[in-house]
C-alpha cells in the first residue's frame, strides 16, 4: 500500500465510493453521477478493455476533450494496473501520431472531433461518443464496453506496487518533441497530497474544472478533487458555459489563469450571471497584475486568491502565494512587490536557484529553478539523455528562469529558452512584459526575440490593444523611456488581434517567433 489504504491512484475513486456513495460526484453538462455510478462505470470500461487485449502494464492513449467518459477511463486505467497517455485533442494526426508510437500505446481512446485522426493513428480505437455512423466499429465504442463490462472492482495479474507506472504526461512540446513525464503511482498520490495542502481543497468546495484533462492543470484538477471527494461540475471552457457554470452549480472553487480571469472581467457575457457563490480561485501560469487583481477582487468579494507554480514534470509540486499574501501586497505598499512572486516552496518541497553547473545561487541572483519532491516525475519515458540532463539527486530542473529574495519569495523572469540575448545582454520579456502592461491601452503583450544583424536579437513586443485604443509604435517604445534600460526596450512594436495560446493558456511564443523573424 502507499498510504490511507490506497494501493493504486485509482483507489481514491473506489474510496469514494464507498464513503458516500449517494453523493453527487461529477456533473458534465446535464449528466450528474454519483460516486458509486463513475466508479461503476471505470470499472466496467475497463473489464471490457481487457476483454480486447489491453493488460496491466500496457499504454493507453487518451486523445479527447473533457467529458465524463474521461475521467471514468482515466480512473479505470490507474486501477487496472493500465498507463495512461495523455494527449492534446487540437494536435494533428501527425503530431498525436508522434506520441503514440513514442509511448507504445495499444490503444487510442477518441471522440468524434479527434476520431478520423485516431482511425490512423491507432491499432486499437475506442470512441467516446456513441452517435458515430459507423455501425461496423459499435464493440469499440466506449459507452458499448461499458454496458457489456463487469461493474466489480477489477481483477489484477499482480498486485500494483507504489513504483509501478500510472501515467505519462506529456510536455507541450513548445522547443521541440513533446516529451513524456514518468509519473508512478506513488509520486503521482504525492503530488496531489501536496497540491490538496497547498490550494486548501476540501470536501465541501463545489469545483468547476475548466482546464483540458490532457494538461498538467487538468490532472492536477480532477486528482485533487477527487482526493478529498469534492462535487466536480466539468466544462470544456469558455467564458458563457464558465459563467452559466457557476451560477447554476453554485460553484466555491475553481482555477484560471491570469489572461482568463481577465477576459471574464472584460466580458459583457459575465455580467449576466450570479457568480457571488465563488470563494477560491486559484490561478497559475504567470503572476497577476494589480489592476486585474483589484477589479476581480471588487467583482468576486468572497473570493480568496490563491497563485501556485508547478510544472509538468514536477507533479504539482512548487509554490504557493496564499490569500492572505495577496490582500497584503494591496493594502501594504513595502509589500506591493509579492503580486510580482509566485510565493514560497508548499510544505514538503524544497525549491532553489540553480546554475549550469548544478550550484545553489544566493538571493537575488537570477538562474534555473530547482525543485526537490517525491512528486517529481520518475523521468522522462524513454528519454535517458533528457532524465539525466534534468534529473539529479532528486532535483529537477524546470526550464524556468527566476531569483529567489532572502524571504524564500521566487519570482520568475523566464522560461530559459524564451530569454532574448541582445548584444551580448539577457534580456527577460517578461521583465518588459510587465511594463507594457501598465499602459493605459494594451489589453494584452508578448516580447520576443527577433534576428538583428546588429545585436543578434533585437526585442520585439508583440501588442493586443483593448477594445477601441489607439496607439502607435513609437508612443509605446516612447513609454518605456526610464522604466527599461535601453538595450531592454522594444525595438518594434506590432499590434495584432489575438494572441496564440494553447488549451491551458500558455502564449505561444514559438508561433510569434515564426511569424515575426523574417
Amino acid at each position: 500500500m502507499i498510504f490511507g489504504g490506497l494501493t493504486s491512484a485509482g483507489d481514491l475513486l473506489a474510496r469514494n465510493a464507498r464513503s458516500f456513495p449517494n453523493d453527487i460526484g461529477l456533473i458534465f453538462g446535464e449528466k450528474r453521477l454519483t460516486w458509486e455510478k463513475i466508479n461503476s462505470r471505470a470499472n466496467a470500461f475497463v473489464s471490457s478493455l481487457k476483454k480486447l487485449g489491453i493488460r496491466q502494464g500496457d499504454r493507453v492513449a487518451i486523445y479527447a476533450k473533457n467529458s465524463n467518459q474521461w475521467i471514468e477511463a482515466l480512473f479505470g486505467l490507474a486501477k487496472a494496473g493500465i498507463v495512461s497517455v495523455t494527449i492534446n485533442y487540437r494536435l494533428t494526426a501527425n503530431e498525436a501520431s508522434y506520441i503514440v508510437e513514442n509511448s507504445g500505446a495499444k490503444a487510442v481512446i477518441c471522440d468524434n472531433s479527434t476520431y478520423e485522426n485516431a482511425i490512423r493513428i491507432g491499432e486499437l480505437v475506442i470512441n467516446f461518443d456513441v452517435n458515430y455512423s459507423d455501425e461496423r466499429l459499435l464493440s469499440e465504442f466506449y459507452e458499448h464496453l461499458v454496458q457489456q463490462g463487469n461493474e466489480n472492482e477489477p481483477i489484477l495479474e499482480k498486485p500494483i506496487e507504489p513504483n509501478d507506472l500510472a501515467m505519462l504526461l506529456y510536455t507541450s512540446g513548445t522547443t521541440g518533441f513533446p516529451k513524456g513525464a514518468v509519473y508512478s503511482h506513488y509520486s503521482l498520490l504525492v503530488g496531489m497530497l501536496v497540491h490538496v495542502h497547498a490550494i486548501a481543497s476540501r470536501q465541501t468546495h463545489r469545483v468547476m474544472l475548466p482546464s483540458p484533462l490532457y494538461s498538467a492543470a487538468g490532472i492536477a484538477g480532477i486528482y485533487c478533487a477527487v482526493y478529498v471527494g469534492s462535487q466536480i461540475s466539468l466544462i470544456n471552457y469558455d467564458v458563457e458555459t464558465a459563467c452559466k457554470t457557476i451560477e447554476r452549480d453554485k460553484i466555491t472553487f475553481t482555477n484560471l489563469v491570469p489572461t482568463t480571469i481577465q477576459m471574464l472581467l472584460a466580458s459583457d457575457v459575465s455580467k449576466k450571471y450570479d457568480l457571488s457563490s465563488l470563494e477560491v480561485l486559484l490561478y497559475g501560469g504567470s503572476p497577476i497584475p494589480e489592476p486585474v487583481l483589484r477589479e476581480a477582487m471588487q467583482r468576486f468579494p468572497k473570493c480568496s486568491f490563491r497563485q501556485t507554480f508547478a510544472t509538468t514534470e514536477t507533479g504539482c509540486a512548487g509554490t504557493v502565494l496564499e490569500p492572505s499574501e495577496h490582500r497584503l501586497a494591496l493594502e501594504n505598499v513595502d509589500k506591493k512587490h509579492l503580486l510580482q512572486s509566485c510565493g514560497r516552496p508548499q510544505t514538503n518541497v524544497d525549491v532553489q536557484i540553480v546554475d549550469e553547473d548544478w550550484n545553489f545561487l544566493p538571493a537575488d541572483e537570477v538562474g534555473e529553478i530547482a525543485i526537490r519532491t517525491e512528486a517529481n516525475m520518475v523521468g522522462y519515458w524513454n528519454n535517458p539523455e533528457a532524465t539525466a540532463k534534468n534529473l539529479r539527486n532528486g532535483w529537477l530542473r524546470t526550464g524556468d528562469m527566476a531569483r529567489m529574495d532572502a524571504d524564500g519569495y521566487l519570482y520568475l523572469v523566464d522560461r530559459k529558452n524564451d530569454m532574448i540575448v541582445s548584444g551580448a545582454l539577457n534580456v527577460y520579456p517578461s521583465e518588459v512584459e510587465r511594463i507594457l502592461q501598465q499602459h493605459e491601452s494594451i489589453f494584452e503583450v508578448a516580447v520576443i526575440g527577433v534576428p538583428s544583424e546588429k545585436w543578434g536579437e533585437e526585442v520585439k513586443a508583440v501588442v493586443v490593444l483593448k477594445e477601441g485604443a489607439e496607439v502607435t509604435e513609437t508612443e509605446i517604445i516612447q513609454f518605456c523611456e526610464g522604466k527599461l534600460a535601453g538595450f531592454k526596450k522594444p525595438k518594434s512594436v506590432e499590434f495584432i488581434d489575438k494572441l496564440p495560446r494553447n488549451l491551458t493558456g500558455k502564449i505561444l511564443k514559438k508561433k510569434l517567433r515564426e511569424r515575426f523573424s523574417q
